[in-house]
């Protein structure tokens, strides 16, 4: 079953939302839905004493996340 939920943003994060949503093609729930499964991935990984990685230009960096 679905759930509704209402959530207020600072007028950048908003802006942040219209952007990604745009430049994806994507609806704002589904970036939202991105995010959050996202976040549930870094925190497994995290809890399994894994580290996540960026890699940009073939060189790997650790993303450090809270």
């Amino acid at each position: 079953m679905a759930k509704r939920l209402t959530v207020t943003f600072p007028d950048d994060t908003s802006a942040m939302l219209d952007r990604l949503a745009r430049e994806t093609g994507k609806s704002k729930a589904d970036i939202l839905r991105d995010a959050i499964a996202l976040e549930d991935r870094v925190q497994e990984t995290k809890r399994a004493k894994g580290r996540v990685l960026l890699e940009e230009d073939g060189q790997y960096r650790e993303l450090l996340v809270r």
